[in-house]
């Protein structure tokens, strides 16, 4: 081995160190760019040479620059990132629905019930009070006010979770689009991984934009031995070296909502976690279910209350009365379009004179055996038709019409054992069994002193006013022997302790992601401390080679001499 090979091989040994100066002098540049990887000169000892019965080294080769990252960490830390952003999105959905409901600090619709009923406790105090009378009217529409308010606000949260969907679709196309395009530069820079270093700058900005996408949807990915990544979502593949597969939104007709399909194949992408699971799970199970909590809740009071009222008499009797609209008159009553069923039984009439005296009364029988011959509507108004001073009939728009036929005579409703009188929007409280369409019976509105008080007869006595009175408190069998005011309580503190696991399922994911962040920023960030060791070794290293190479030409300057 000459003194050349050794001029030779710290040559290389400079070269060496001024490329690992160069490396860490780029990370010190990146130090403070986000996204930026870390880089390490990667150098191996050149293959040894035989001299004589030696084998001496030829220095060293510098291999590659290479990114520092442990890819496990990595694809952990972009699991959990799909969780935290879909938890923190799903918790700004239950926060909303949490300040809406309001009863969690005991005002809403909780509140207002408790209003109505003391309006009720008030009115029982002075029954023949039209003032009285009005305030349980006025507090009642209050009531199915906040109920409509409620409604509408929630389905605007159902709204506003489904329009996101659209957006996101965008979004996804762009970073798939991203991710290819960067794809197919990586495969040619580094020769389809021929070449051995990473094409930094472009790795760093695909693992970025892989952590964005990881937020919308939960990714799996895999590299690829050319370099490139393929990107999964559930078993349906969005990007794949240098293809991406775009997304798009459809109507649902499950869901009745908006949902992300694959173009390609017009299938629905698999997407159970971050921003997109999070957002339909926010219109589904947070507004979607409290819609439909609230809407049975409507269903329910109108239906327990109607089912007390139907069956009073006011201060004077009804001179006419109209029930639901759109009713199917010729067919069984289950198929008739009632509010609710009827059972088999039977419920009164009474005609009364301008006083509110009893002229006579009738008894009605609602037939529903399931045999051939059991009630219609078409039966049921014949028969009330056929009593004297009344006449019944159902209009064009499937409405029950009844009315007195004689000047100063009135008709009332007593002992219905069918709930049909309910069933039909006959002499009820409310109208509407949706929290949408729920409201005061205008009937009631425009004639205060049909609202029922007594049972056995106009002025007779307050018996239906005693029913209606802590009526929300009373246990119903129809709901388990639960109350109106229970199954309130119950849906609110359900809210209640999902707004908490919700709140605690976020925090916890969060801090998950944070751990695992800080740890990956721990591999691949910038130390200053450790560049600058780096830096004193290359220079160092530098200064040795530059010295060999000062020696070896002073003793080849001497052989030269001789």
């Amino acid at each position: 081995m000459s003194l050349f090979s050794t001029i030779n091989q710290s040559a290389g040994a400079l070269r060496a160190s001024q490329m690992g100066l160069q490396v860490v002098g780029n990370n010190i540049a990146n130090a403070n760019t986000p996204g930026y990887i870390r880089q390490e000169l990667e150098l191996i000892p050149a293959s040894a040479t035989r001299v004589g019965e030696l084998i001496i080294g030829q220095g060293v080769i510098p291999k590659a620059t290479r990114q520092i990252i442990d890819q496990a960490l990595a694809e952990r830390m972009w699991n959990a990132s799909t969780a935290a952003a879909g938890a923190d999105s799903l918790q700004a959905a239950y926060t909303e629905l949490e300040d809406l409901v309001g009863g969690l600090n005991g005002g809403g619709l909780e509140a207002q019930l408790d209003t109505f009923n003391e309006a009720l406790h008030n009115l029982s105090n002075a029954p023949a009070d039209p003032a009285a009378r009005e305030l349980v009217l006025e507090q009642a529409s209050a009531l199915t006010n906040m109920i409509n308010q409620t409604y509408q606000e929630a389905t605007a949260g159902m709204e506003r979770a489904n329009d996101q969907l659209p957006g996101v679709a965008i979004e996804l196309n762009s970073l798939t689009s991203r991710i290819a395009d960067l794809n197919l530069e990586i495969m040619v820079l580094e020769g389809g991984r021929a070449l051995s270093s990473d094409a930094t700058g472009l790795r760093d900005e695909r693992y970025q934009l892989l952590e964005e996408m990881a937020k919308i949807v939960d990714i799996n990915v895999q590299e690829q031995a050319s370099g490139s990544v393929s990107v999964f979502v559930g078993g349906d593949y969005l990007v794949s070296e240098k293809y991406a597969r775009e997304v798009y939104t459809a109507y649902d007709s499950d869901t009745q909502g908006q949902e992300i399909r694959i173009v390609e194949t017009d299938s629905p992408l698999q997407a159970k976690g971050g921003m997109v699971g999070a957002t339909t799970a926010a219109r589904d199970e947070v507004w979607g279910a409290y819609v439909e909590e609230l809407d049975e809740f409507a269903a329910n009071l109108a239906s327990v209350f109607n089912q007390v009222h139907s069956q009073g008499q006011g201060s004077l009797g009804h001179t006419s009365m109209s029930g639901v609209k759109n009713l199917e008159p010729g067919v069984p009553l289950e198929r008739a379009g009632l509010q609710t069923e009827p059972t088999n039984g039977t419920f009164d009439i009474q005609v009364v004179d301008a006083n509110g005296d009893l002229v006579s009364t009738h008894r009605i029988n609602v037939q529903k055996l399931d045999i051939i011959g059991d009630s219609t509507i078409n039966s049921i108004v014949a028969d009330i038709d056929a009593i004297d001073g009344i006449q019944a009939s159902v209009d064009g728009s499937g409405t029950i019409q009844i009315e007195s036929e004689s000047p100063g005579m009135g008709f009332t409703f007593s002992d219905d054992n069918s709930g049909f009188l309910a069933a039909a929007g006959l002499n009820t409280f409310f109208t509407g069994t949706t929290a949408s369409t729920i409201s005061v019976n205008s009937y009631l509105v425009d004639n205060p002193d049909q609202l029922s008080v007594s049972k056995s007869g106009v002025g007779q006595d307050t018996n239906a006013l005693a029913d209606l009175v802590d009526l929300i408190k009373k246990p119903q069998e129809q709901f388990g022997g639960l109350s109106l005011q229970s199954l309130q309580q119950r849906s609110l503190g359900s809210i209640a302790q999902r707004v908490s696991v919700q709140r605690s399922s976020a925090d916890g994911v969060s801090d998950f992601y944070e751990t695992l962040r800080a740890q990956h920023l721990s591999i691949t960030g910038v130390n200053l401390d450790e560049e600058a060791i780096k830096m004193i070794t290359y220079q160092r290293a530098f200064q040795a080679s530059s010295r060999v190479i000062a020696t070896a030409s002073e003793m080849l300057e001497l052989l030269v001499n001789l």
